[in-house]
């Protein structure tokens, strides 16, 4: 049973905020990558250093400052008569960012603000993990990436991998892997995991269920969102494990 662990980790839950947010994209150095932002609202690009640069064609009708960490990119609204007239031809960004450029292929959408996020190049994300976690005990840095996978928000220096994978654990729900946060250099992974209630009753849905050797075979711990689904109810589930445990 993992009574104890249990309850710190729903405290946990508890204490982190509940407001949804939306899911950030994300960019990686040196490798041009085309991308949707708002054509009519500021978008956000996020450096996981500082922002030495932007570099923009005002031609194209974009428009942009950054301070610190933080790009703000516009497209510009022409105004025809009565009319409002919005970009969609697309443009090329160079964000230097913590002395590494990368390269965006901008296309204007009528999409809400988007909020890029400029993933570090490999051995400064490794750096940066190591930094973020050296000094916390094994317990705390397994909370600290589950509070960040519950609000959604994650450190740059992660590599995130979407997924859709159907594990097979009971009849009564359907399981589904959908993303692999990888803490590189300090060896924790963490999997998210969409679990959908297939009973036609009130089902409830323990940590303890999911101590399977399907789900992981270096587990440390488990977090279950939502723990009573109603019929055809989701709920979200959180593993960490150990990397260096791998079969």
């Amino acid at each position: 049973m993992m009574t104890n662990k249990s309850l710190i980790l729903t405290l946990l839950f508890v204490m982190v905020a509940a407001e949804g947010k939306a899911d950030n994209l994300t960019a990686p150095p040196e490798v041009p990558t085309a991308i949707e932002l708002s054509n009519r609202d500021i978008n956000r690009i996020v450096c996981p250093g500082r922002i030495n640069d932007l570099i923009f064609s005002e031609e194209k009708g974009l428009t942009g400052h950054f301070a610190e960490n933080n790009a703000f990119i516009k497209f510009k609204i022409e105004q025809l008569g009565d009319e409002r007239s919005y970009a969609e031809d697309p443009s090329e960004i160079f964000v230097v960012c913590d002395n590494s450029v990368y390269t965006l292929i901008a296309t204007p959408k009528d999409i809400a603000s988007v909020t890029l996020r400029l993933t570090a190049a490999p051995q400064k994300a490794l750096h940066a993990n190591i930094q973020a976690f050296n000094d916390l005990p094994l317990e705390k840095r397994v909370l600290q990436v589950i509070r960040e996978a519950y609000g959604k928000s994650y450190q740059s220096g992660y590599r995130i991998v979407e997924i859709a994978e159907e594990i097979f654990l009971s009849s009564e729900l359907n399981l589904t892997l959908t993303k692999i946060v990888n803490v590189d250099g300090v060896g924790l992974r963490l999997k998210e995991f969409t679990a959908k209630s297939a009973s036609q009753d009130e089902l409830t849905v323990e940590e303890a269920f999911f101590l399977n050797p399907a789900i992981s075979e270096s587990l440390l711990a488990v977090a279950v969102d939502n723990h009573t689904l109603q019929p055809g109810e989701s709920t979200r589930v959180f593993v960490v494990e150990q990397k260096e445990l791998d079969q």
